[in-house]
């Protein structure tokens, strides 16, 4: 549990370990996951104060100590031990709704082909086995280890499909999945005689591994435990391609939520209430004062962690962000997405120990929408560091690196293996009951965002650029350099140096379509400084081709999309528009594009091909508005929306 939470929670966190290790008599209590990991300790004044102020305390229930099991997240309700390693329901152990528990929803998708077979010549696998990769990374990789574990020792392993992945409809009464079934194909080649497995007529053996009414925890381990995080799954969509998972929560869910103390305290509650809510019936012991040891003030010379050359890209062939990063040393990791409402969307890993050096995590997003994404990197140690990198998904355009601040160079690395979180109370909790270590807390990860500009109040409300006003941007740094596409491993085309003025044509991802001269490229967003005021509270700039545009109407934000005016792009674009209002069909055209659309309805037809809207166009207003999406889509336009500085980017 990181020390910088409030002390009540660290308080119930103190006595709830200090309990479970009391419970196990005479046991001799090792450092590994047969009961908590513990990595060696880190003074921190909030933990050192929240042991020191439980000194002694423990929970008892009919004279016994209880068993003060807890984990990361309940996902809003508790779960019974009895479902969870059988044995008599614990009348303190409750199923019961969990208003402050922070809920930690979760979700991946599993493409159900991962190889495709039908180019490959089935004879001769030798030929196409090196250069062939599964669709997915990190699913294939934690089936294959546990094939690897489970009689496919010492073989080298493709997985091509894995076409089932369900769970039934029979939960426990807390709600969590039991029983679901699952089913693999995949080649197999031994790794001592490089050989291949074939069938009679000499094409190489597909492999079947299929579990019916299996149970869920096998089926956990085959996915990966940080991927199910938990057995209370919401629901498994199916499609011809893939299967989408939905859940919630983090861990076995009984006992004490580690976020649910974290809510508690934040809304008040001391310790014995916190303790009462998760461990009903129960009474904790007063606190005992023992005698004050020395302390040792040799200071530890201790090598800053660091996390940098953080980037994201999107891998449009396989539909996945790459979030990318260097540790300078080994440390457990949280990476955290968040939408433009600052929302978290998921978390792709909690407390997961990763080596130091370059790595990678993968976020399929099959089923997540188009807009901007921030993602938090945080690293613990006994200080704690954390990254943040923003990226907008545009699932039309591959969007490539999209550095921070500066422009780092792209490194080749290759996604690291999951592994379990391996470190203090504020890891995923095992499926076992766990202990710890309650003075040894590690300093919290401290989550920083990019600093925001404060405008200070003034009596009216800042004038803007007028319609027709070219829009330049001054070079901040040094030295910019201008690159031939919209991406930091691409070809320097020119440099800008500090000051010089250049105008912007509009903008690609994180950067901006930029003319020097006589130099066209772009430039990241963070190396230029807009000259003019385009935008205000009270309305949203477009800029069309460089210019600020007059759209005939205001663009307008509609259940998280920006919408313009379509006639008003068209009109700048010297494009013909014609609106039936009987048929509500409209029609934008010229030489370059043709599109044909109806009001409230995604099917249109562009350039003769019938194609399938992101949004379908709206009457608002008495005009006709379509998303910066259906822009693209029905006229080939580029588009960018900048959501934090209100403006809107239209290129053509």
């Amino acid at each position: 549990m990181p020390a910088s939470w409030n002390v009540e929670a660290l308080k119930a966190q103190a006595v709830a370990a200090r309990t479970y290790v009391a419970m196990q008599g005479n046991k001799v209590i090792d450092d590994t996951i047969n009961f908590q990991v513990y990595a060696g300790y880190a003074w921190h004044a909030n933990s050192t104060r929240a042991v020191n102020e439980t000194s002694g305390q423990t929970l008892m229930h009919n004279g016994r100590y209880i068993s003060a099991v807890y984990s990361s997240s309940n996902g809003g309700r508790t779960e019974s031990n009895a479902n969870v390693w059988g044995g008599t329901s614990l009348s303190y152990l409750p199923i019961k709704d969990d208003p402050y528990d922070s809920i930690d929803a979760w979700n991946f998708t599993i493409n159900k082909t991962q190889i495709d077979t039908s180019n490959l010549n089935l004879l001769t696998p030798e030929s196409w086995w090196s250069q062939t990769r599964e669709r997915d990374t990190t699913i294939p990789n934690n089936i294959k280890t546990w094939l690897y574990n489970n009689g496919y020792s010492n073989t080298e392993i493709k997985i091509v499909s894995i076409p089932t992945m369900n769970f039934s409809n029979q939960v426990t009464s807390g709600g969590r999945v039991r029983n679901g079934d699952i089913t693999v194909h995949f080649f197999v080649r031994s790794l001592a005689t490089k050989d291949f497995v074939r069938n009679t007529d000499g094409t190489i053996r597909l492999h079947t591994v299929e579990f019916k009414n299996t149970t869920a925890q096998r089926i956990r381990a085959m996915i990966g435990i940080n991927l199910i995080r938990s057995y209370l799954v919401d629901s498994v969509r199916e499609t011809n391609t893939s299967i989408v998972v939905n859940g919630r929560g983090w861990g076995h869910g009984v006992g004490m939520s580690q976020w649910g103390a974290k809510g508690m305290a934040d809304r008040g509650f001391k310790v014995a209430e916190i303790l009462q809510f998760y461990y009903p019936g129960t009474t904790l012991t007063p606190v005992i004062q023992y005698a004050a040891h020395p302390v040792s003030n040799v200071q530890e010379q201790v090598t800053p962690l660091q996390i940098t050359n953080e980037r994201v890209e999107y891998d449009a062939k396989n539909d996945q962000i790459i979030i990318r990063y260097s540790l300078n040393q080994d440390a457990p990791v949280t990476i955290t997405v968040r939408d433009s409402a600052n929302k978290v969307v998921t978390t792709l890993i909690r407390d997961v120990t990763r080596k130091a050096g370059d790595l990678a995590q993968f976020w399929t997003v099959t089923s997540v929408p188009n807009g901007t994404y921030s993602y938090t990197i945080e690293a613990k140690n006994s200080s704690g560091v954390s990254a943040n990198v923003q990226h907008t998904l545009a699932k039309a355009t591959q969007q490539t690196v999209q550095p921070v601040v500066t422009e780092p160079v792209p490194e080749q690395v290759s996604q690291p293996k999951e592994q379990p979180a391996t470190s203090e109370p504020v890891v995923q909790p095992k499926e076992q009951p766990v202990a710890s270590q309650p003075v040894a807390q590690p300093a919290p990860p401290k989550v920083t965002t990019p600093p925001a500009t404060t405008v200070q109040p003034k009596s009216a409300t800042p004038s803007v650029a007028a319609v027709g006003t070219r829009v330049t941007g001054k070079v901040s740094v040094n030295v910019a350099n201008i690159r031939k596409s919209a991406t930091t491993s691409s070809t320097i085309v020119g440099k800008a140096k500090r000051n010089q003025n250049v105008n912007i044509v509009g903008r690609t991802g994180e950067f901006y379509q930029v003319q020097a001269g006589s130099v066209r490229g772009f430039i990241h967003v963070n190396l230029l400084t807009i000259n003019q005021r385009l935008s205000n509270k009270n309305h949203i700039a477009v800029v069309i081709n460089g210019r600020v545009a007059n759209v005939q109407g205001n663009a307008l934000v509609r259940n998280n999309t920006l919408y313009v005016p379509i006639k008003g792009v068209a009109d700048n674009f010297k494009m013909s528009y014609q609106w039936n209002k009987k048929t509500n069909r409209i029609t934008v055209r010229d030489k370059r594009s043709n599109g044909i659309m109806d009001v409230n309805n995604r099917n249109a037809t562009v350039n003769g091909k019938k194609v399938k809207l992101t949004q379908a166009p709206q009457i608002i207003n008495s005009r006709v508005y379509a998303s910066l999406r259906t822009v693209n889509e029905t006229t080939k336009a580029k588009t960018h929306w900048d959501s934090k500085a209100r403006i809107v980017w239209i290129t053509r």
